[in-house]
C-alpha cells in the first residue's frame, strides 16, 4: 500500500476506533474500581446489598457496554480489536517509512 493511502486509512479507522476504545477503557476503569471497592465479587456480578440504586443502574450499563450485548457485543469486540490492531500495524508502517526517508537525506 502506498503511503498516502496508508495514512488516509490510518486516519479513517482511527476516527472510528478512538471513541469506541475510549468507551471500553472508561467502562473497564469504573468496573475495576467497583471490584476493588468490593462492590463486585466476580466480573460482571453486582453485590446489591448497601449499594445505592443509581450505582446499580450505572453498573448494569457499564457491564453491558464492556462485556455484554450477546452476539452483537461479540461482533463489536472483534471489530474493535481488529481496528486497534490495524492502528498499531499501520502506525508502525508509517513510522518506518518516515524513518527510512529521513535516513536517505
Amino acid at each position: 500500500m502506498k503511503e498516502p493511502n496508508l495514512r488516509t486509512w490510518h486516519r479513517k479507522v482511527g476516527i472510528v476506533v478512538a471513541p469506541l476504545l475510549l468507551l471500553q477503557a472508561v467502562s473497564g476503569i469504573f468496573l475495576s474500581v467497583d471490584w476493588l471497592l468490593g462492590i463486585h465479587e466476580r466480573v460482571g456480578e453486582l453485590i446489591t446489598r448497601n449499594v445505592p440504586p443509581l450505582l446499580v443502574l450505572w453498573d448494569r450499563m457499564l457491564v453491558q457496554v464492556h462485556y455484554g450485548l450477546d452476539v452483537g457485543g461479540a461482533f463489536y469486540h472483534v471489530m474493535l480489536g481488529l481496528g486497534a490492531v490495524w492502528m498499531v500495524v499501520s502506525g508502525v508502517m508509517i513510522y518506518m517509512r518516515l524513518r527510512a526517508r529521513l535516513k536517505k537525506t
